[in-house]
């Protein structure tokens, strides 16, 4: 037997024995729904959901899930909704193969001011110890937190007083694996009606907290920066973020003197696209990409992550297509999950969207997996059934971002590209992923005839549709022979 013959047998018994599992799984209560953070462990995933209460109105409650790798639940934490307090888990941080660490809050409606409410729990969900600091403000907005290369939780929050003052400051807490604090610092530069945090970084001996608020210690117009933070969590400098990334921003460590952040980018002046760059400690350039072109396309990233490495050449960020930034409303129809696999020089790969014809989606988190695949958090939301608010949809894809061995019924679908707006009048624009560069686009009248049509040259092209009258108008995109995607385009 020669080697190629070897080589090929060895890898058809691994992909035989390993194949990448995928699946699409939805949660619907009585309540709403939102995934704040899902992790992976071992075979394991484990999400916390923030759940709403019909009775009382507010996001109050937080489920702790679960599943394996089919996507089928395996056990579930519920914390109690009641009118007198709320509580959340915000992140998910695997302290080994058995336990994790969950960071949120937790505010009680007789206390004065909130927590922050830390955890310890075992992977069969059982709580090993909990502890709760209290905060300065009645609220705590945004909070995130990561383990340091020591192995303690840094932990950044929003605290936040009550309308109409609404008045922000920082806080960052540093606390060891046994739940006692270490050290504490109240962060007050900021402007106290802007202040918000997005991410955390712990890099060359230094923290960094990719914040709001802080633009009047900068020479940019950007709305979002980089604190520099001393081992003592003291700030010691304030840098703009490069390209403009700004608002719901992800920030993850390469090594000791480089990082990817990646968040919203404009691609116009009026309009997002989910960009990602590659920085040096020092915020130089490395490399830089963003997933479309300029248009007329609004993409969102990730609400409360955007972000995840698989490995050291495959990187993913996500968000959601055609936003309008509104949970309970569509655009249209092609509202969509979003999610972009790049090499470790941030080349785009492969841009995909996930959605149907009868729903809207909003991603929320994403967290790239041990097969080279990913996970995708979000919420959908049906108009037909506006009863049902919020639901959660969780998507397990491989890693050319495809549903490998799913039900052909099942109710998300994976495209190549969307066609909107629709219904339309002037124009239609064609978003795709640079995989399919150079397809070509058609749209046909009612008899069949192609009335117009197009060559993809870039992943954002508008075409012209004032010349035909109102109707419906079937389309389809064909890359190299092959029909890839399929639609109707109505013109009112």
């Amino acid at each position: 037997m020669n080697n190629f013959i070897r080589i090929f047998l060895l890898l058809f018994v691994q992909v035989s024995i390993y194949p990448q599992v995928c699946f699409v799984k939805s949660i619907s209560t009585s309540e709403e729904e939102i995934p704040y953070c899902i992790r992976q462990m071992g075979n394991t995933c484990f999400a916390s959901i923030r759940t709403c209460n019909e009775q009382f109105g507010i996001w109050q409650g937080t489920n702790l899930i679960k599943f394996n790798s089919d996507g089928e639940t395996q056990a579930e934490l519920d914390f109690e909704i009641n009118e007198n307090n709320f509580f959340s888990i915000e992140t998910i941080l695997p302290l080994s193969q058995s336990a994790f660490i969950t960071v949120g809050r937790y505010k009680n409606q007789s206390d004065a001011n909130a927590y922050i409410y830390i955890m310890k729990v075992d992977t069969s969900l059982q709580v090993l110890w909990e502890n709760r600091f209290a905060v300065n403000k009645p609220l705590i907005g945004n909070i995130t937190s990561i383990l340091d290369e020591d192995t303690n939780i840094l932990i950044g929050a929003s605290c936040e007083t009550f309308m109409p003052d609404w008045k922000r400051e920082l806080l960052f807490l540093k606390v060891n694996t046994n739940g006692d604090s270490i050290q504490a610092n109240y962060e007050m530069h900021g402007n106290p009606y802007g202040n918000s945090i997005h991410s955390l970084l712990d890099i060359d001996g230094q923290y960094k907290a990719f914040v709001n608020g802080y633009s009047a210690y900068t020479n940019n117009n950007c709305f979002s920066e980089i604190l520099q933070l001393d081992s003592c969590l003291n700030l010691v400098e304030v840098r703009p973020a490069p390209y403009i990334i700004e608002v719901y921003t992800t920030a993850e460590r390469i090594n000791d003197k480089q990082y990817y952040l990646a968040g919203m980018v404009y691609s116009s002046a009026t309009h997002y696209d989910v960009g990602i760059a590659k920085l040096s400690n020092m915020e130089d350039s490395l490399a830089y990409n963003h997933a479309g072109k300029p248009g007329k396309a609004v993409d969102y990233s990730g609400w409360k992550q955007c972000m995840s490495i698989a490995n050291s050449n495959s990187i993913y960020t996500g968000g959601t297509g055609n936003d309008n930034g509104l949970f309970y409303s569509c655009n249209t129809t092609t509202k969509v999950l979003m999610l972009s696999n790049y090499d470790s020089l941030l080349n785009c790969r492969w841009t995909r969207f996930y959605g149907s014809d009868t729903a809207c989606y909003t991603l929320s988190t994403l967290e790239a997996t041990s097969d080279g695949g990913c996970i995708m958090g979000g919420m959908f939301y049906t108009p037909s059934r506006p009863e049902n608010l919020l639901d959660v949809v969780i998507l397990k894809v491989d890693s050319l971002g495809l549903f490998t061995n799913l039900p052909k019924n099942a109710f998300v679908r994976v495209q190549d590209a969307i066609v909107y707006p629709n219904p339309g009048h002037d124009y239609l624009v064609i978003q795709s992923g640079p995989q399919i560069a150079g397809a070509g686009f058609r749209l046909y009248d009612a008899a069949g005839c192609a009335v117009l049509e197009s060559t993809l040259n870039s992943t954002n092209e508008q075409i012209t549709t004032s010349m035909l009258p109102p109707g419906v108008y079937p389309w389809q995109i064909i890359h190299k022979g092959k029909l890839i995607e399929q639609g109707k385009w109505v013109k009112y």
